[in-house]
């Protein structure tokens, strides 16, 4: 019986193929963006899936008198004291990722790895981290021990079997202690070199107040972690007083009354990748809103596509009638039928899945390179995923033959056979709505993709306080330094010289920090205060990054060589404000620095405000020193160009590095390309929206096909009648298209409001945007309206043609 129901099932198939065409590829593209909705979305909530659920990392709302920051860092000193003082906290250990690359040099040759991270000799104890060599409990304890993954140990040497090995660093000759596997890519944070956080001597003093390191805590089985999240106030006002009373001059009950606080959390390390947004992060995180997001777009791409077979197997009805009725008439129950019908439905999914494996695994390459995520298809072999393409399959076929097999088989055979053949209310309601449905999707999903298209263009256009064009970057600017004294100026001005007379060159500047460099907080006051006022970020720059950056200075003077501006200061428009400075210039700051020294500056110039973080985030208050300043460095050197020739200016300027500089290999970016890899989640957002919203209206616009062609051989012979009364073909066209506008209005009136919270909420993640436009959602739908009037007129047109005389011929 069954071999006979799939036999018979292939043959009706078979009969229309153009039918089973269009079935087959509108599932199957919908199966297709599903699979790879799922590999996505199951990616994304990997990451850290492997690690222990009671670990913890401590984070950190930092309550400022004018505003408040969420922290990944904390002050070093909390986690250890959590250990001794909590008897639930076990153990615990941290993490301090240096900004920039390292330099490791072994033999001749050197090599700059930017993702080196210092850590307590306990991480191994509380984050999974799997070994090739070396011992586990020892492998950080030493000061000149240091661990490198496996990757780096042949990228160096060529060989994992290197234990024993001296590695130069610039903190001295450090000895490999361990080898580790290749830490995974899902992960919150990632590193290829560890070194012990204890060779820092920063890291050996009591701190309390500045945020210095990531910090993760493991408790006990059964710990409620808001118990310990209870602790944390008393804990910070025991250890934390001494430095406030000696920094600010107050208790730190004062402290807290004048509007500053710390509030401390615990995350689930498992949570962090999607719901952490702290600043600090060792990488970017992902969002747990567009896994939301996708899984509903998967999720409705493949109901549209299920919609599609039910309209095209409805509209198939009409031609199916007389088989219905002749199997009646010779005995067929509508039980057979439905199983009939149901067969065919599943052999039509079951052939689409198999297609639809085939294109995801064609366009999965495409797909890894607009998300950023390296995918693969092995997952389809896992029994989970078998068992679940099986059941998605089996319900996917189910669901969609359902109505169809139902529908059909329930025909009165003897109105069938008569021609008395018509479609009850219901059923056009049910398409009809169907309809709406689809194109509410598709009108949703183009809104979405014009307004993330809208946001990144403001952002990408937006002025920054700068210009980022034509700028190269040239990190480890430290290593122009023959000394390890403070910044050797001269030196730094006769590389900067030799720079300038190179060709294409413009001109050029050294600075501590570029866009996307983590500034170091600043604490600053006005004399006669009592209590911090601000908190600014600190960079340095030299007397030429006002040229070279093209920044803009709106009051006062900038740094001069030929002044003393060891004490001055420039403080950028937002600072000045948040101060509640009148006539900045020759005005008095005083900063706190990190041995809690008071230092007092003299107001110097103003600058306009400059963007050194991504658009997500306002502006902060900077303040600017010069290279005489305390605690002054040079980590950067900016390179202004001629536009036309980038690379020629380029390989000149390490041409030049490897001439001046012997112990530190080029390493340099394009500024524009940093800045842009700030958005680049958003744009991989923007790829994604709008190939999904492209599959949707394609999807879409087969289920019109289907429902268009079910009505007009509906309507055929008064088709015929209308042409043979003198109705035009472009009647005949509108007749049909007001129809199916009307179905396209009602999903609009349903689609906008809908995108527009869903936009509106996405938007908030961004402190500067570029709004919500009327015309976006005007677009979309006119978008939805034309290609839907297109796909009916397709239609329409073929039957406005035909000849009257055979649609009129009594069959």
């Amino acid at each position: 019986m069954f071999k006979n129901l799939i036999v018979s099932a292939i043959r009706n198939l078979k009969k229309k193929p153009a039918f089973t065409f269009i079935n087959i590829l509108g599932l199957s593209l919908g199966m297709a963006t599903c699979l790879l909705i799922t590999l996505y979305v199951q990616y994304d909530l990997s990451f850290d899936d492997y690690q222990d659920n009671n670990v913890y990392r401590v984070a950190l709302k930092r309550i400022y008198p004018e505003r408040e920051v969420e922290y990944a860092f904390t002050p070093h000193s909390i986690s250890p004291q959590m250990v001794l003082d909590f008897p639930e906290v076990l153990d615990q250990a941290r993490l301090f990722k240096v900004s920039g690359s390292v330099i490791l040099e072994h033999e001749e040759d050197q090599f700059a790895e930017e993702n080196v991270v210092f850590a307590d000799s306990s991480i191994f104890r509380l984050i999974k981290i799997d070994f090739i060599n070396g011992n586990q409990a020892t492998a950080l304890t030493d000061p000149s021990a240091i661990v490198l993954t496996e990757r780096i140990a042949k990228k160096i040497f060529g060989s994992t079997d290197i234990i024993g090995e001296t590695l130069q660093t610039p903190n001295g000759p450090l000895q490999i202690s361990a080898i580790v596997e290749n830490y995974p890519e899902n992960s919150h944070f990632t590193f290829d070199v560890l070194i012990p956080l204890h060779s820092l001597d920063f890291f050996n003093q009591q701190n309390w107040t500045g945020f210095s390191a990531l910090s993760y805590i493991k408790v006990t089985d059964g710990t409620d972690p808001a118990q310990v999240e209870a602790k944390l106030p008393a804990l910070i006002k025991e250890y934390a007083d001494g430095e406030i009373k000696a920094r600010n001059g107050i208790s730190y009950d004062e402290y807290l009354a004048a509007g500053n606080g710390y509030i401390y959390t615990l995350q689930p390390i498992k949570d962090i990748f999607l719901h952490s947004k702290l600043e600090g992060e060792l990488r970017p995180t992902g969002n747990i809103t567009y896994v939301y997001i996708f899984s509903i777009v998967a999720v409705f791409i493949l109901f549209i596509a299920s919609i599609n077979f039910m309209n095209l197997s409805t509209a198939r009805s009409v031609e199916r009638g007389k088989e219905v009725g002749i199997r009646k008439v010779l005995g067929s129950s509508k039980s057979q039928l439905i199983k009939q019908f149901l067969t065919e439905a599943i052999l039509i999914t079951l052939g689409s899945a198999v297609v639809a494996i085939l294109f995801a695994f064609v366009c999965l390459p495409f797909f890894n390179e607009i998300a950023q995520r390296q995918l693969t298809l092995s997952v389809i072999f896992q029994p989970a995923f078998l068992s679940s393409m099986v059941f998605i399959i089996l319900a996917i076929g189910l669901l969609s033959g359902i109505y169809p097999a139902f529908f059909i088989s329930s025909f009165s055979a003897i109105k069938v056979l008569k021609g008395n053949l018509k479609t009850a209310s219901a059923g056009i309601n049910l398409r009809n709505s169907l309809v709406i449905a689809q194109f509410a999707i598709s009108i949703a999903l183009i809104s979405a993709t014009l307004i993330v298209y809208d946001q990144m263009s403001f952002l990408m256009q937006k002025s920054l306080g700068f210009n980022q064009q034509d700028v190269l970057v040239v990190d480890n600017a430290f290593s122009i330094n023959n000394t390890d004294d403070a910044i050797n100026l001269p030196r730094f001005e006769t590389f900067r010289n030799e720079i300038e007379s190179l060709p294409y060159v413009t001109t050029a500047a050294f600075t501590s920090a570029m866009p996307g460099d983590i500034l170091p907080g600043y604490l600053l006051r006005v004399p006669g205060t009592g209590k911090e006022s601000m908190v600014a970020r600190n960079v340095t720059f030299d007397q030429y990054m006002l040229e070279a950056s093209e920044m803009n200075l709106v009051a006062g003077r900038f740094f001069d060589n030929a002044f003393n501006d060891s004490l001055s200061m420039i403080l950028n428009q937002t600072a000045v404000d948040k101060l509640a400075i009148d006539s900045p210039i020759g005005k008095k700051v005083i900063n706190i620095d990190n041995d809690n020294e008071l230092v007092e500056y003299t107001i110097i110039g103003v600058m306009e405000d400059f963007h050194f973080q991504s658009l997500h985030v306002k502006m902060e208050p900077i303040a600017v020193t010069s290279p005489q300043s305390r605690n002054a460095f040079f980590n950067k050197m900016i390179v202004r160009m001629d536009s036309d020739h980038q690379q020629a200016a380029a390989l000149s300027v390490q041409d030049k590095w490897d001439e001046f500089v012997q112990d530190s290999p080029f390493t340099s970016y394009y500024l524009e390309e940093r800045l842009e890899g700030f958005y680049t989640s958003e744009k991989a957002t923007m790829k994604i929206f709008g190939v999904f919203a492209l599959l949707a209206i394609i999807i879409a616009c087969i289920g019109l096909l289907g429902l268009s062609a079910f009505i007009i051989n509906q309507r055929v012979k008064e088709i015929g009648v209308r042409k043979v009364l003198g109705a035009s073909a472009t009647s005949i066209i509108t007749l049909f298209a007001k129809d199916f506008v009307k179905l396209i209005l009602i999903a609009a009136f349903i689609a906008v409001p809908a995108a527009y919270f869903w936009i509106s909420s996405w938007l908030e993640n961004f402190a500067y945007s570029s709004g919500i436009s009327v015309s976006v959602f005007l677009l979309a739908v006119l978008v939805a309206l034309l290609i839907g009037v297109v796909t009916i007129g397709i239609q329409s047109i073929k039957a406005a043609v035909a000849n009257p005389v055979k649609s009129l011929r009594d069959d």
